[in-house]
């Protein structure tokens, strides 16, 4: 058991690592993707014909959210790191919610390390994160547990 709190532990850091790095974009490329999956959400095409219509209203929320958000930008690199990781996370929930993987979308978050004044970008899938929670929630029952004997 300790063993595999060690893998999830060093797990969270190796992606903490590969996500805090920003992967840029062109505002015009998302804004013009995300225009062509609404109009073939709202016509009902291809892979939206059959799209309940409260995903559908989510999907179509979502975009207004990072159409307001990515407004009179060109490049990601316009957005300062809360709005891109706003961005980038709401383009998560959008592809999280048309494909029906919730598990699978990516959440970040800027966490400061103990010790330092520095925040860092750390991405998690939600999957990883009720796994850390859960993990956490076990250890400290443990520890509890340990008191009472």
């Amino acid at each position: 058991m300790r063993a595999f709190g060690i893998l999830v532990f060093s797990l969270s850091f190796a992606l903490a690592a590969v996500a805090s790095e920003a992967v840029p974009f062109k505002v015009n490329d998302v804004l013009a993707q995300q225009q062509q999956i609404r109009a073939d959400m709202v016509a009902g095409k291809g892979r939206y014909a059959k799209m309940p219509e409260q995903r559908r209203n989510v999907v179509l929320a979502k975009q207004d959210k990072l159409f307001l958000l990515l407004e009179g930008k060109q490049d990601s690199d316009d957005l300062n790191p809360d709005h891109y990781m706003e961005a980038f996370a709401t383009l998560e929930s959008i592809e999280a919610v048309i494909n029906n993987a919730d598990g699978e979308r990516l959440v970040c978050t800027r966490e400061k390390t103990l010790g330092s004044n520095r925040a860092t970008r750390v991405c998690r899938t939600v999957a990883q994160m009720e796994a850390e929670r859960e993990l956490a929630r076990r250890q400290l029952n443990q520890g509890v547990d340990q008191l009472r004997r």
